[in-house]
This record gives C-alpha cells, sequence and structure tokens, in this order.
C-alpha cells in the first residue's frame, strides 16, 4: 500500500531526554528547506502552568536541538473558530516539524477532534514533512485513545476514547500505549500508561484493538520515504495482538511491512462530523479569510490583493445572509470588521466598506 512520505516519532516518554534527544535532531537534519518547528500545546493547556511547560520546552529545543519553536496554542474547545484559531492552523500548516507531548491523553484527543489539527497532521505527513508526538500526544495516534486520568487518577471503569487513526497513513491498525513498562506504582502495576496490564486487557475484550506499546525512554521511528522503523532509545516497543506479542528492540532497521503484517489493518467507521450547519460554514470561511490577512500584515507582505478579495467575500457573505434575512449573522459581520476598525456602509445598490476615518 502506499504509505505517507512523511517521518514520524512516537515516544514512550522522555522526549526531552539525553537518550532522545537524536530522535529530534536526526528528523531537523533530514529537512531540506529552512526549519519551520511548531509546539502543539493542547494535551497541557488545561494546566496551570502551561506557560511554563511551553517555556521549558521551548528552552529544550533551542539548546539540545538548536532550532527555534513556536507555539501553535490550542488549550481549549473554546477557542475553535476564532479567527486565531485559523491563524494557527494556517501557521501549523506550513510547518515541516510538528512536536506535542505530555499531559492528558483523552483532553488532546477530544479536543483534536473537534478541530481541524488531524486534517492538518495528514496533510504534513503525506506531503513528506516530519513530526514527533510523545506520552499523551503519542496516546491519540491509534485508533483509540486510553483516558489515562480518568481510570487511573479518578477511578472511572475503563473505557476507550477515540483516537486520531493517524497510524492508517502508515498501515497499521493499532492503539498507542506509551509509558509501557512503567514502574512507578511499586506494589501495584502501573505499566500500559498506569492503569496496569489488568486493565488494558478489560478495554480489550470490550472492544478490540490491537495494541503498540512504546516503553518509557523509548521511540518508534518510522521513516514513511524508505517504508522502514527502528526503535530509539533505552527501551523496546511491544506489539499486543490476538496472535500474542512481538518485541522490537532497538539498534536494527525494520521494513515497515513487518509492522504492517503484525498490526494488520481493519476497516473503522471515522467520527461523523456533527458541524454541518452553512451558517458555520460560511462564518468560518470569513474566519480563514480574516486569518489569512492577519498572518500577511503580522508578515509585513503585500496584501493590498488578498484584502480586496478578502473584503469582496465578507460584504458578498453578509448580503447574502441579509437576503435570507439572517439579520443576527449579518450584524456579527459587522461587529467583526468594527474591531478592525472597518465600516460597512449600506445603500441602495448595494454595500461598500472604508476605513474609519476616511
Amino acid at each position: 500500500m502506499k504509505v505517507a512520505k512523511g517521518s514520524i516519532a512516537v515516544m514512550g516518554s522522555g522526549e526531552t531526554s539525553p537518550a532522545l534527544v537524536s530522535v529530534h535532531r536526526d528528523f531537523v537534519k533530514k529537512l531540506d528547506s529552512q526549519v519551520s518547528a511548531y509546539l502543539i500545546d493542547t494535551p497541557f493547556g488545561f494546566q496551570e502552568n502551561a506557560d511554563v511547560l511551553v517555556d521549558k520546552l521551548k528552552l529544550f529545543f533551542k539548546k539540545s536541538v538548536q532550532i527555534d519553536i513556536d507555539v501553535a496554542s490550542l488549550r481549549n474547545q473554546n477557542n475553535i473558530d476564532s479567527i486565531e484559531y485559523f491563524e494557527m492552523l494556517e501557521e501549523l500548516g506550513t510547518s515541516n516539524f510538528i512536536f506535542s507531548g505530555p499531559g492528558s491523553p483523552s483532553y488532546a484527543s477530544k479536543t483534536w477532534l473537534q478541530s481541524e489539527i488531524p486534517n492538518v497532521l495528514i496533510n504534513h505527513l503525506q506531503s513528506g514533512r516530519h513530526a514527533v508526538f510523545s506520552s499523551a500526544a503519542a496516546s491519540t495516534l491509534g485508533e483509540k485513545t486510553i483516558p489515562v486520568y480518568e481510570i487511573y487518577k479518578v477511578g472511572m471503569n475503563p473505557f476507550w476514547e477515540e483516537g486520531l487513526n493517524i497510524l492508517e497513513l502508515y498501515g497499521l491498525s493499532a492503539t498507542i500505549v506509551p509509558h509501557f513498562n512503567n514502574k512507578e506504582g511499586g506494589n501495584h502495576d502501573t505499566s500500559c500508561s498506569y492503569i496496569g496490564e489488568n486493565r488494558l486487557n478489560s478495554l480489550i475484550d470490550k472492544e478490540y484493538t490491537n495494541i503498540l506499546g512504546i516503553d518509557e525512554h523509548t521511540a518508534l521511528v518510522i521513516d514513511g520515504e524508505k517504508e522502514v522503523f527502528k526503535v530509539e532509545g533505552i527501551g523496546a516497543v511491544t506489539c499486543k495482538t490476538k496472535q500474542g506479542k512481538k518485541n522490537f528492540e532497538a539498534g536494527n532497521d525494520y521494513p515497515l511491512s513487518e509492522l504492517q503484517n503484525i498490526l494488520q489493518k481493519s476497516n473503522h467507521n471515522k467520527p461523523a462530523s456533527t458541524r454541518t450547519s452553512s451558517s458555520v460554514t460560511d462564518e468560518n470561511s470569513l474566519k480563514k479569510e480574516l486569518a489569512k490577512l492577519n498572518l500577511e500584515l503580522k508578515n509585513n507582505n503585500d496584501f493590498t490583493i488578498l484584502f480586496d478579495k478578502t473584503m469582496l467575500e465578507i460584504i458578498n457573505l453578509r448580503n447574502k445572509f441579509r437576503s435570507e434575512e439572517k439579520y443576527s449573522e449579518s450584524d456579527d459581520i459587522r461587529d467583526l470588521l468594527d474591531e478592525l476598525n472597518i465600516v460597512i456602509e449600506d445603500n441602495k445598490t448595494g454595500s461598500s466598506w472604508k476605513f474609519k476615518g476616511q
């Protein structure tokens, strides 16, 4: 099968550890053009120390990988469909290196599945660019996501959350379980992302999925261009299927087909979109255009043509709302433009615009 040409590293933990810093460096060396790196902060976006974590990760990439990494911020679902959100998507879409890491797996997956992040990641990898996902972010890449906090910390009965299923791009059908060999519990089992093997088995019994376990301070590195994979770090990668377990140790390159044969691909329905309102679609198109315009302004590019095109689309959309007697939506556009110091003037022949003070 045809697989994505980009490379992806899936880390069990230790994304900033000496054991795995070479993975980041190797990906940066593979880039053909100037580095455009972005950190997605969603997995830890709910934490009070989110800003501190961002600063620590930026410092790590600066000192240890010798690159500057920008932040693609999406800390909660309330920001989805804002102009800032579409600006973030535009910038993330231009990147050639994406990183995301620790936090809550379920918080990340539920937020991303309500957004365009999965599509951005798919396009990113299919176009030959690279990504590193660790810990909580890594948990989201398969068919299912383990809600670690809810099961391990809160004590809820084990259940699956949906995953992004990015592994499908490489012909793999599995759920990723980082922290696979965790032993922090001492006298109780904290392997398998802290929930323990018994609870993982109960999840599999309820709704089957192959398991791709990544030990701590260990990375599964898939090269889509060469269609090979390898294990880096101090641990192993474990495939757990109905046929048993298969371990892959560090130090060798393996054909990707070997992993595909173990983690046989199966058909799964993708989550259905619930956002079908034409008003939402129209409004989002408007915000996307405004986001592009804002980025052009920030980058000091020649934006005259883009600006004129954007304003024409905005006026046409507002006139469409008015003709359909959707006056609330029409007023929202007027208010939005007012924040940008742009005035809409209506007359018998149509609408025009000008900057305030002109």
